[in-house]
């Protein structure tokens, strides 16, 4: 296996989706409507294909649900999906030992890489993982959401490497380990425990786990 760059997905990878979503129900009780709306969007969105223009469909279709113009379902997932409710990280913490992997990485000589279905870098600033990344990925900039292949490929471009020298690691088996397999990556699965018969390299809990098996790979 060669390995010469480790790429995270955010959400519920870097940090616990738990703890989000805890921290996330006043804001949702306020939004119902619309975080049950665009929840469906999105399941809809990542099985559609081809898509156009990924921010104009996904408004289209919110506007559809809620009654509303386009323009004021675009308004409302920028400020309030995109804005308010990313307010909600300043109060959670990244998994133990996040930063220490990632340092341990760069310090093997490998880049480091991040993605997320959401905007990217206020949300590292929000954690405390600013700087510490070569590339930092939108997907939606790719036209595209996991597990769609686009992402996976922009980000194998960002870093300017092929899908087989990255290892892309993710929580979510169906979005990010079957999406980043399919383009011929390899993949990591942070999870309690890992999944009959799957098709991950690795399964972790422990992010010190994780480090150590790179380790073992490239050494």
């Amino acid at each position: 296996m060669q390995i010469k760059a480790v790429a995270f997905d955010v959400d519920g990878t870097l940090y616990p989706n738990a703890s989000m979503y805890l921290r996330s129900i006043p804001f949702a009780l306020r939004r119902l409507c619309l975080m049950y709306s665009f929840a469906k969007v999105r399941r809809q969105v990542r099985k559609q294909r081809p898509i156009e223009d990924l921010g104009e469909t996904q408004a289209r279709m919110l506007a559809e649900r809620l009654r509303i113009s386009p323009e004021r379902a675009r308004e409302r997932i920028d400020s309030e999906i995109y804005g308010t409710w990313e307010e909600v990280l300043d109060r959670v913490s990244p998994y133990p030992h996040v930063r220490e992997c990632i340092e341990s990485l760069k310090e093997l000589g490998l880049a480091v890489a991040v993605t997320s279905d959401f905007p990217v870098d206020s949300k590292l600033a929000r954690l405390n993982l600013d700087g510490l990344f070569e590339c930092r990925l939108w997907t939606e900039r790719s036209g595209y959401l996991k597990p769609h292949p686009e992402p996976f490929v922009m980000l194998a471009e960002c870093l300017g490497l092929a899908p087989h020298e990255i290892l892309y690691v993710g929580n979510s088996y169906e979005y990010d380990i079957m999406g980043a397999k399919r383009v011929g990556m390899h993949a990591a699965h942070r999870v309690k425990r890992p999944v009959p018969q799957t098709i991950a390299d690795f399964s972790f809990g422990d992010f010190r786990e994780l480090a150590r098996w790179v380790r073992a790979k490239v050494a």
